[in-house]
């Protein structure tokens, strides 16, 4: 089977009733793949899954309920040259934005619109209500709607209020950033895996992403950033932050990885068959002679409408933090469910204990964490304009900003040595430009690590995001970005539940989220502000409308742990389905042939960008489905 579009595939391999794929029963909507594994999104985690089960010979089929957007299969959108040129531009390819506008100038009322601008889409915004005075009498209104991710029982108090899911062949890869740290050790990694095997882990999905510390090597804003840090915050040594990209040969632009690096390097091709607009909504467990086990899913083909059911020996869900204990309580699964207000049917904010699962439940269906210990990164954020003197010393040859004799001045001449040809080059062809830096100098990427004592990520750099655009009147590269991430402890009451009566818009249940920092993570997200504006003191003043601010709940993209893996009781002395949804192998419990993937499967306090330690769960699980299915 070779990798093609959802189109091509279901033409070639189900419409023709000649066909020789021994994978389709003839005239039969039903998909039947004898040794095959069906894995469901085709994110980063979803590739890794699928690489390493085709290249060890097992058939895999990935389905995808977006589009392929990109002539290669899951590529990085800001690969193309137009916005390596100009990152502001990429914005739009990731917003999702809710503004508020005013219906005429004459008129001061406003309304809620949702705009989709990019990948992203909202995953549950609270219904508004707000009456509209000067609409006609004759025309129909409503009390509420439940369209595009509106739900009336949503809390506005405990929202994830940006939290958006990708739908698109590739994910949230086609438009990451690429940071790929390793999560610090006893701070936020868990020690389900010993320090040997999270090593071995980590050294396997970095080379399977391309992660690199070197890519910006040759960029002077890159060395000028770091070197300022080092110099003026000086807190703990500032680092190039770990990407997944490599830079093309001698050119100034950057090639960045997504899930079509890990697909491209797939060995067997041929035992990979992607299908994009094909949305799973629900795993069949049914108990067998084996004990209960998932024998089909149903697939939506979506510019049909037909329902496909597959069959397959193994089943993968990687469709996100939201998306893939959706797919699970869609599939009967019940978790421990939010008591309500019994008028609104909005989840009771503080709610201890919710409600268990019925004791007729069949206890393999039985899954009280799904949906539970959500976290999500507290996140602030500022932009500076580099200072004066730091472009100076970029510019003037004479000009060093520290005194003769010091160990900062000798270091700071050892910079400007390495600069200065370029900086010359420059001014020379382009005598009005009159910032020193060459047009095609690669943007900063530049970290302070997590530690203990600092238990917050760090990105200090230009990127593209869904706020933070750089205004036209100031030059782009003089404008340095923060964000900080946040460490927030995972707490049974964070969670996010479905409501069976209101669909999505792919008739899935909705989501309402429950989540609210604790004590400890208000304090910590407060240090956290503090150093922010140390670091960016050191460096510049703030960008007219970026001064430093905490950002919307959700904005990050990295929710966790609402399949957390967890140790068996043998391990952890107790029931571990109380606290988790699948084993270390990221196997559902009692459900021998269902695996989840992705950030979902996260345990811990997460202030890291989490894909690579999300990949570090999916190698352990594709290796260990390889020794259940030799």
């Amino acid at each position: 089977m070779s990798m093609t579009s959802g189109r091509q595939a279901f033409t070639s391999e189900c419409r023709d009733s000649n066909t020789t794929n021994s994978f389709w029963l003839s005239n039969s909507p039903t998909l039947t793949l004898g040794s095959t594994m069906q894995v469901v999104g085709s994110g980063p985690i979803g590739a890794t899954y699928a690489k390493i089960l085709a290249d060890a010979g097992k058939d895999v089929l990935m389905v995808e309920t977006g589009t392929q957007e990109s002539k290669i299969a899951g590529e990085h959108k800001k690969n193309a040259i137009n916005y390596q040129k100009d990152i502001d531009a990429f914005v739009h390819v990731i917003q999702v934005i809710s503004s508020r506008i005013s219906t005429f100038e004459c008129i001061s009322l406003t309304f809620d619109l949702l705009l989709f601008q990019g990948s992203l889409h909202y995953t549950s915004v609270p219904t508004n209500k707000a009456a509209v005075p000067t609409l006609a009498p004759v025309s129909w209104k409503a009390n509420g709607q439940i369209f595009n991710g509106q739900n009336p029982r949503q809390d506005p108090n405990v929202n994830l209020d940006a939290n958006g899911v990708a739908r698109n062949v590739g994910g949230m890869s086609t438009h990451w950033t690429c940071a790929t740290p390793r999560q610090k050790e006893k701070v936020e990694r868990s020690d389900i895996f010993s320090d040997d095997e999270w090593d071995s882990l980590y050294k396997e999905a970095e080379k399977l992403i391309g992660t690199s510390k070197t890519v910006l090597n040759d960029s002077i804003r890159q060395k000028l950033v770091m070197e300022i840090l080092n110099d003026e915050y000086g807190k703990r040594p500032a680092e190039p932050l770990p990407l997944a990209a490599k830079k093309n040969g001698s050119t100034a632009y950057i090639t960045w990885s997504s899930s079509s690096t890990i697909l491209d390097a797939m060995n067997r091709k041929d035992k990979f068959t992607l299908w994009p607009e094909h949305h799973c909504e629900k795993f069949v467990v049914v108990e067998t002679d084996n004990g209960p086990q998932v024998t089909k899913a149903k697939i939506r083909k979506l510019a049909t409408d037909e329902l496909i059911t597959v069959k397959a020996k193994v089943f993968i869900a990687c469709g996100g933090p939201i998306l893939t204990p959706q797919l699970l309580f869609n599939s009967g699964f019940v978790p421990t469910k939010p008591n309500r207000d019994p008028i609104t049917q909005i989840p009771l904010e503080d709610d201890e204990k919710g409600i268990a699962p019925p004791p007729d439940t069949p206890e393999h269906l039985k899954l009280p964490a799904l949906g539970r210990y959500l976290t999500e990164q507290s996140m602030c954020f500022c932009q500076i304009v580099l200072k004066r003197k730091w472009i100076m010393a970029v510019a003037d040859k004479g000009y060093n900003p520290f005194a003769p004799g010091t160990e900062k001045y000798e270091r700071w001449e050892e910079h400007k040595k390495w600069w200065n040809a370029r900086v010359e080059e420059h001014k020379n062809n382009f005598k009005e430009d009159p910032i020193p830096f060459p047009f095609d100098d690669l943007d900063p990427q530049v970290t302070l690590p997590l530690t203990k004592s600092y238990p917050w990520h760090t990105q200090i750099h230009r990127d593209a995001f869904s706020y933070g655009a750089a205004p036209p009147a100031i030059d782009k590269r003089t404008i340095v970005d923060l964000r900080f991430f946040g460490t927030v402890k995972p707490d049974w009451k964070n969670y996010v539940t479905f409501e069976s009566d209101i669909k999505d818009a792919y008739g899935m249940p909705q989501p309402t989220f429950r989540y609210k920092l604790g004590d400890a993570d208000r304090d910590r997200s407060h240090q956290m502000m503090k150093d922010m504006e140390e670091a960016a003191g050191a460096l510049g003043g703030y960008l007219p409308g970026s001064e430093p601010q905490f950002l919307a709940p959700g904005l990050a993209l990295h929710v966790c742990g609402t399949t957390r893996a967890g140790k068996g009781q043998e391990e952890c002395g107790d029931d571990p389905k109380k606290t988790s949804c699948c084993d270390k192998n990221s196997k559902i419990w009692g459900i021998p042939n269902l695996y989840v993937g992705g950030l979902n499967v996260i345990p811990g306090a997460n202030g890291s960008n989490p894909t690579l330690t999300a990949m570090c769960f999916a190698i352990k699980s594709a290796k260990s489905i390889l020794e259940g299915n030799p």
